[in-house]
C-alpha cells in the first residue's frame, strides 16, 4: 500500500463514482443487494490500494474495471456454485405490466447471456460491459489500459466471440429440448 487517504478525498471520490459503478454492476448481476456487495468490494480495494491510484487523474478508469473484472468473477462463482436456480435469478425491479410469459422469456434470456458473459475471456467481457455501459471509446480505451484505435477492434472481436458462443449456446438449448420433447413423447 503507498500512502493513506485523506478521510475527505476518498468520500469524494466515493460520492462522483458510486452511482455510476453499482450501476454497472447491477446490469451484469441482476440483484440490487449483490451489486451492492460487489461495489462495496471495489471501493475497500480502492481504498487499500491507496491514493496512488488517484494521483494520475484516472481513478474512474480503474473503478470501472475493476467493478467490471468483479463483476465477472461473481457470475462465474454463482455459476460454479449453482446460484441460478430457479427464482433465485428473478429480477428485482421486474415491471409488473409484463405478463407472467413474458417475464419468464425475458428472464430466461438474461440468464443465457448472463451464462455465455462469464464464459468469456475477463478482457472480452469488460470491453461489452463498458461498451453498453454507455462509456465512449475514449473512456474504455482509460479504463482497459489501451489505445483508444484499438478499441473498435477489440470490441469488434468481443463481439464477434460473444455472438458465437451465444449462438452454441443457443443451438445447445434448442437440441436439449428437442431431446426432451422426444423423451416424454415416448
Amino acid at each position: 500500500m503507498t500512502g493513506r487517504w485523506v478521510e475527505a478525498e476518498f468520500e469524494a471520490i466515493f460520492r462522483e463514482h458510486y452511482g455510476r459503478i453499482v450501476r454497472v454492476i447491477r446490469r451484469v448481476l441482476q440483484r440490487d443487494s449483490e451489486a451492492e456487495e460487489v461495489c462495496a468490494e471495489v471501493f475497500l480495494r480502492l481504498y487499500r490500494t491507496g491514493p496512488s491510484v488517484a494521483a494520475d487523474g484516472l481513478v474512474g478508469a480503474w473503478l470501472y474495471r475493476t467493478a467490471t473484472r468483479a463483476s465477472i468473477d461473481a457470475l462465474r462463482a454463482n455459476r460454479r456454485r449453482g446460484a441460478e436456480s430457479e427464482g433465485e435469478g428473478a429480477l428485482e425491479n421486474e415491471d409488473p405490466s409484463e405478463g407472467p410469459l413474458t417475464l419468464l422469456l425475458r428472464q430466461e434470456r438474461i440468464a443465457e447471456v448472463r451464462d455465455v458473459l462469464a464464459k468469456l475471456k475477463v478482457d472480452k467481457g469488460q470491453l461489452l460491459l463498458l461498451h453498453h455501459s454507455g462509456l465512449t471509446y475514449q473512456e474504455i480505451a482509460q479504463a482497459m489500459q489501451v489505445n483508444v484505435h484499438s478499441v473498435g477492434t477489440k470490441l469488434a472481436r468481443a463481439e464477434a466471440e460473444f455472438s458465437a458462443l451465444y449462438e452454441r449456446h443457443r443451438r445447445r438449448q434448442r437440441k436439449t429440448q428437442q431431446l426432451q420433447t422426444a423423451k416424454e413423447g415416448q
